[in-house]
């Protein structure tokens, strides 16, 4: 239903470095600030977390515009769901860890695209996959019949391996269905 918790199951294993997961990392106390999951609905309510030192205290911002601000808990995860939501748009989504007397002893910022929300898509154009999205609601709002989603697979068969994994932020072309 998209009401659960999202949870980063595997984090990527970057060349050199000496940590290879987030769960070594916690292991052995060198947890830093991450932003790990940027999530909304269509409505515009967001999620975001990561992980942090276990008891500190993270601000997150919007274009600069303070959104909320949460603790990370003892397993150095926070998570946060700011009040207002969203509207479409490109924004700045910056976290700071900070200390008590108010320091910032952490930063993270990354540009974060809030799309609008999929409506009935002439055929022949891209869509923009959004978190929820599947090739068979795509195909469903497209062409009128989710059963359609091989052509938007076929189509992008360059960038799908397995129709049933589609990730936020992909960019597929929606054919032209005879």
């Amino acid at each position: 239903a998209g009401d659960g918790r999202t949870q980063v199951l595997q984090v990527p294993d970057v060349p050199g470095d000496e940590v290879a997961s987030s769960d070594e990392a916690v292991g052995l106390g060198l947890t830093a600030l991450s932003l790990d999951v940027v999530d909304y609905n269509a409505a515009g309510d967001l999620q975001v977390s990561g992980q942090a030192e276990a008891g500190s205290t993270l601000r997150v911002y919007l274009d600069n515009g303070l959104v909320g601000e949460a603790t990370a808990d003892d397993k150095e995860t926070w998570t946060l769901k700011p009040e207002a939501p969203v509207e479409p748009g490109l924004y700045t989504l910056r976290v700071d860890q900070v200390a008590p007397d108010g320091v910032v002893t952490a930063r993270v910022e990354l540009p974060f695209l809030r799309g609008e929300p999929l409506t009935d898509l002439p055929a022949g154009r891209i869509v923009i996959v959004q978190p929820g999205n599947s090739l068979w609601r795509i195909a469903r709002r497209t062409y009128g019949s989710g059963v359609q989603f091989t052509q938007i697979f076929d189509a992008n068969a360059d960038q799908i391996r397995d129709p049933d994994l589609i990730y936020p932020g992909q960019i597929f072309t929606l054919p032209a269905v005879n």
